[in-house]
C-alpha cells in the first residue's frame, strides 16, 4: 500500500511537471512571437463590459496576422484629451486613439493629427476610402476638406416609444402629433410622457429645418430662425409641465437610465441612440410580451426635414508624428472593415451593437444576422444614409461650440432667458472664439 502510494505520487508529479513544461513552452513561444512583432500602442475611452469587447477585437486582430501586436490601454473619457496632449509634450504619445468627443477640427487645426491621406498607400486608396464611408461618417472625420479621422461606428438618435403609452395614436410623424401624445395628462404618478433634454437641441434644430453653420460666410448660426423655433418648442414643455415639477422629476429619477424609465413607464417617449435597442429587446423578451416598444424618425414641423437629426460616432485619429503607420493602418482597416475586412468589421459591430461606418459592412451577412435579431436597429442603419443626419460643425472651436449651445438650451429650458436671447448670446460668444482662432492661423 505504501509502495503504491509512492508510485502514485511520482506519477502525478511527473504529469504535473510535463504539463507545467508544456504551458511554459506555450507562454515562451507566445512571448517570443509577440516580441518579434511591431508594437502598436492604442488608447481608447471604453470601460466596463465595452472594454471586454475592445479586448476581444484586439485579440482577433493580433491572432489574424504575425507582423503587428496591438496593446490596448483604456483611458477614462474625461482624462483622455488631457493625457493625450501631455503625452505629445513628453514625446511618448500613443500610436493610435479612438475618441467620440467633438475634437477632430480642433486637434487638426492645432497640427497634432496626421492626415489620413498619409496613412493610405496611394491616392487611389484614399479616394476609395472617402466613397466607402457613409456620408455622415465622412463628414465627422473631415476638416478643411481633408480626412483627419476614420469613423468606425456611428451614433444616431431616434424617438423611442412605449406602444401601450401612445395608444390610440400611431407613432408621431409631425411635431403636432408628438405634442398630442406627449402633452396628455400623465397616466400614472411620477411619470412624464416626454421631456426635452438641452443636449438634444442639436438634433431638433436640424429636424426643424435649421442649420448651425454658414460655411460660405464662416459664421456660426445657433440663432438660425428654425433653431430658435426648435428651442421655443422644447421650452413649451417647461410651460406645460412647470419648472418645479420638472426639477422634482429629474431629482427623483437622477440615478435611473433612460432605458429603464421607458421600460418602467416613467417616460412614454424619449430620444435616444441605437445602443438602447439591445437593452430594450432583452426587457421585451423577459416580459413575455408585456413590454412592447418601437422607434421612429424624429417628428418635424412644416418646413422641417425628414429622417433628420444630429449624428456623432467613434473614430480613429493618429498623432502627427506616428512612426508606425503601416501597423496602425492595418488595425484601422480590420476594425472599420475597409479594403476587404468587411467580415471582421461586421462581427465587431455586432459584438458592440454599433452602426458600421460603411454600407459595405452593414450589408455583410454577419451584420444582417444581428439586424434580424434586433429588427428595430434597422431604422438606425437606414438613417445613416440620410443627408439630414448632421454632425457638429467641423470648426476649430468645435468642442466649445457644442457645449455653449447645450448651455444656451439649458438657459431657455430653465426660463433664465428666452430661446432667442439664449441662442443669440451663444452665437456671439462662439463667433468671438472662432474669429480669434482663425486670426491666429
Amino acid at each position: 500500500m505504501h509502495r503504491l502510494r509512492i508510485q502514485t505520487i511520482l506519477l502525478v508529479t511527473v504529469i504535473g511537471l510535463a504539463l507545467s513544461w508544456s504551458v511554459s513552452m506555450q507562454f515562451s513561444e507566445s512571448a517570443v512571437t509577440r516580441s518579434e512583432r511591431e508594437r502598436i500602442v492604442f488608447w481608447h475611452f471604453w470601460g466596463g463590459t465595452e472594454r471586454t469587447i475592445v479586448q476581444d477585437i484586439v485579440r482577433r486582430f493580433n491572432d489574424s496576422q504575425d507582423l503587428y501586436w496591438v496593446d490596448e490601454i483604456a483611458v477614462p473619457g474625461q482624462n483622455l484629451d488631457m493625457k493625450f496632449f501631455m503625452s505629445l509634450q513628453g514625446g511618448d504619445a500613443p500610436d493610435l486613439l479612438n475618441q467620440d468627443d467633438q475634437v477632430i477640427a480642433q486637434w487638426a487645426n492645432a497640427g497634432v493629427l496626421m492626415p489620413i491621406r498619409e496613412l493610405c498607400p496611394d491616392e487611389q486608396t484614399y479616394h476609395r476610402l472617402e466613397h466607402w464611408l457613409y456620408p455622415p461618417a465622412r463628414q465627422i472625420g473631415t476638416y478643411d476638406n481633408n480626412l483627419y479621422a476614420i469613423c468606425n461606428a456611428l451614433d444616431i438618435r431616434l424617438l423611442f416609444y412605449r406602444e401601450s403609452a401612445i395608444e390610440p395614436f400611431s407613432p408621431p410623424k409631425t411635431i403636432s402629433q408628438l405634442d398630442q401624445i406627449a402633452k396628455r395628462p400623465a397616466t400614472r404618478e411620477r411619470s412624464i410622457a416626454y421631456l426635452p433634454d438641452n443636449r438634444r437641441l442639436w438634433a431638433w434644430g436640424i429636424a426643424f429645418g435649421g442649420d448651425f453653420y454658414d460655411e460660405e460666410q464662416q459664421l456660426v448660426t445657433p440663432d438660425h430662425p428654425k433653431v430658435i423655433e426648435a428651442l421655443e418648442w422644447m421650452t413649451s414643455y417647461t410651460d406645460h409641465l412647470g419648472l418645479d415639477q420638472i426639477r422634482a422629476f429629474r431629482s427623483t429619477n437622477r440615478e435611473a437610465g433612460a432605458g429603464s424609465m421607458l421600460r418602467d413607464g416613467r417616460y412614454s417617449l424619449m430620444m435616444d441612440g441605437q445602443w438602447r435597442v439591445a437593452e430594450l429587446d432583452r426587457v421585451r423578451e423577459e416580459s413575455s410580451g408585456n413590454f412592447q416598444y418601437g422607434v421612429t424618425p424624429l417628428p418635424y414641423p412644416s418646413g422641417g426635414r425628414p429622417n433628420a437629426g444630429w449624428v456623432n460616432g467613434n473614430f480613429f485619429v493618429v498623432p502627427k508624428d506616428c512612426q508606425k503607420k503601416r501597423g496602425v493602418w492595418e488595425f484601422i482597416k480590420f476594425w472599420s472593415g475597409f479594403d476587404g475586412h468587411e467580415a471582421d468589421a461586421a462581427l465587431t459591430a455586432s459584438s458592440g451593437g454599433w452602426i458600421p461606418a460603411s454600407p459595405s459592412v452593414t450589408a455583410h451577412p454577419h451584420f444582417q444576422k444581428y439586424l434580424d435579431q434586433h429588427p428595430r436597429f434597422r431604422l438606425f442603419v437606414e438613417l445613416a444614409e440620410s443627408e439630414y443626419q448632421v454632425p457638429t460643425p467641423a470648426i476649430p472651436v468645435q468642442a466649445y461650440y457644442y457645449e455653449r449651445v447645450n448651455q444656451a438650451a439649458d438657459e431657455a429650458l430653465t426660463l433664465q432667458k428666452t430661446p432667442a436671447q439664449a441662442l443669440q448670446d451663444a452665437a456671439r460668444d462662439v463667433q468671438l472664439q472662432l474669429d480669434k482662432v482663425q486670426n491666429e492661423r
